[in-house]
């Protein structure tokens, strides 16, 4: 966004008159998003077909896909809004919409720190809107403003999505961010998506505009107002000299040279069907209120019959979670967890609090994989830049029929602080599927976790070793990732 629009930011200024409250359109019917989507086959109230979205760069091309084929709103709702240039190729696509008249609704988390300038520039423009959910009361002192309201503040929207024409969406792990795309970065994370066309669109609509028009968000207008639409020829001007269009049409990081491009472009685009629900957290979660995805969650675990693969970039368990996955294995059901190695997560106190629990889970006869972060991920793009994978998808595979895709990971700032979404959908064949290329993947990109004389090791099946100290990470990263785990912060990760 700062590219485009500018850079600096001042202060909040509270407004006394109320919010505006808009709500989407509905399923635009005759749209070219209905048009290329439609189908008669499956039962489109109950229903919900989809496309995973495993490759990062085919996750950035479905978002650009739906924001240039959308003809009456967007709506979008990230926790992280990056300033790089896949975030900033979003912005222009979404800015070439609203010029003609698409209704772009953008709603942010106010954690990460952005240029409030940047975003009241974009905002100025008639068909665009911006509002950051519970905000900072001090822009340039967020520090101070953590400090001083630290409960309401530690409380964050983890909720993805995006929406066009309430025809189509995109749910899942990923934030808006080179790293997240298989764009230049100095880690590259193994997400997931799932692009979505049925009964779970309108709901996660719903969901949009229950937190579009919550008390929890701010207009950008009454943090940074006063700001002046943008000439066309300066916003072109900008444009040129970013030379975002050239990146993205040549060379190693061509559109058109990738499968999914093809797909797209020649309306081949085969869906997994089943039934299916949208599960959400209230926006006033943030004021204590209980979380509803993780009630229907639990309700869900208790229904599993014989296996549950459980995959989550940031594990901790926690004592009574750990206990609860034990007793599920002596029941006689297969639990496999998936997680990061120290090395390949990016928040080393996660994996100090994660690994007092290893032990315990694998004695106990839990199946735990710790991702490799030196592991290959595929991509079409020639080159990535990453010299680190990290694992950064969060599913859960049931019993060989269902899966559970989106933004919660297994850990307590999940279950308890955040707000967050998935879809769950019935779908055996793909679940089946998946199983099977996870089994043959885990043997060549994770280490098993072992118990050997007593201690945690690390199986490597690809080369049959055993390692005796947290694999790729160096002493100081061990150190630090130890020393977190005496710290009383677990409800905090």
């Amino acid at each position: 966004m700062t590219l485009l629009f500018g850079c600096s930011s001042t202060g909040f200024h509270e407004r006394d008159e109320p919010k505006s409250v808009s709500y989407h359109f509905g399923y635009q019917h005759d749209s070219q998003l209905d048009k290329l989507f439609q189908q008669s086959i499956y039962d489109v109230k109950t229903h919900t077909g989809f496309y995973p979205l495993s490759l990062g760069h085919d996750a950035l091309l479905a978002r650009l896909a739906l924001i240039e084929t959308a003809q009456s709103s967007i709506d979008l709702q990230y926790y992280i809004y990056r300033d790089d240039e896949t975030s900033q190729l979003i912005s222009w696509r979404l800015y070439e919409a609203a010029n003609r008249g698409v209704r772009v609704r953008i709603l942010l988390d106010d954690m990460q720190r952005r240029s409030d300038r940047a975003m009241a520039t974009l905002a100025a423009h008639p068909n665009i809107e911006i509002r950051l959910f519970n905000p900072h009361q001090y822009r340039q002192a967020r520090s101070l403003a953590l400090l001083s309201d630290f409960d309401r503040l530690n409380r964050r929207m983890h909720n993805k999505s995006l929406t066009a024409d309430s025809v189509v969406s995109i749910v899942g792990g990923r934030n808006i961010g080179n790293e997240y795309f298989s764009f230049e970065s100095s880690v590259e994370f193994d997400d997931l998506d799932l692009l979505i066309y049925g009964n779970t669109v309108e709901q996660t609509a719903d969901q949009f505009d229950i937190y579009w028009n919550s008390e929890y968000v701010a207009p950008i207008e009454w943090i940074y107002p006063g700001v002046k639409v943008l000439q066309e020829e300066v916003v072109a001007t900008r444009l040129e000299d970013s030379r975002l269009d050239v990146k993205f049409s040549s060379g190693a990081y061509n559109f058109s040279d990738l499968p999914f491009y093809q797909e797209l472009s020649t309306q081949n685009l085969s869906l997994y069907w089943g039934p299916a629900k949208l599960w959400y957290d209230m926006p006033n979660k943030v004021s204590g209120e209980s979380s509803h995805l993780v009630d229907n969650l639990v309700a869900l675990l208790d229904d599993v019959e014989h296996s549950l693969v459980l995959i989550s970039p940031y594990f901790v368990p926690t004592k009574e979670g750990t206990v609860e996955l034990v007793e599920a294995v002596q029941s006689g059901k297969r639990i496999t967890v998936v997680t990061n190695t120290l090395a390949s997560n990016d928040v080393f106190a996660v994996h100090g609090w994660y690994a007092k629990y290893r032990k315990q889970l694998v004695e106990g006869g839990v199946e735990l994989w710790e991702i490799k972060s030196s592991v290959s991920i595929e991509t079409s793009w020639s080159f990535t830049g990453s010299s680190r994978s990290s694992l950064h998808a969060k599913a859960m595979l049931f019993d060989d029929n269902k899966i559970f895709v989106g933004s919660m990971n297994w850990d307590p700032r999940s279950a308890y602080l955040n707000t967050e979404m998935a879809v769950v959908i019935e779908q055996p064949e793909y679940v089946q599927k998946s199983l099977s290329e996870l089994e043959s993947e885990l043997e060549k990109s994770a280490y098993k976790i072992v118990i050997q004389d007593g201690n945690v090791a690390w199986y490597d099946p690809e080369t049959d070793d055993i390692l005796t100290t947290e694999p790729e990470a160096s002493i100081w990263l061990r150190l630090g990732a130890w020393l977190a785990g005496l710290l009383p912060i677990e409800e905090q990760l």
